[in-house]
């Protein structure tokens, strides 16, 4: 099994939403009542591991740059 650590901090950028396409900043980092990692947002709290980290993603594109590119093909 392979071993991760995750270093994050406040003002990192990170991309939520459905398709995780919408940047948005950290403004906070805390626990919930069961002791997961939750993190505070322009757009509201979020668990941690439901977002992508721009940092580690940074030549990411869209769904929608996908399917244009496809396209044109």
């Amino acid at each position: 099994m392979k071993e991760y650590t995750l270093k994050i901090k406040v003002g990192d950028l990170i991309e939520v939403g459905r398709f995780r396409n919408v940047q948005t900043k950290i403004k906070s980092i805390t626990l919930d009542e069961n002791g997961q990692p939750v993190i505070g947002t322009s757009k509201g709290k979020k668990k941690l591991l439901s977002c992508r980290l721009t940092k580690l993603h940074p030549g990411s594109k869209t769904p929608k740059q996908i399917l244009m590119e496809s396209k044109r093909k």
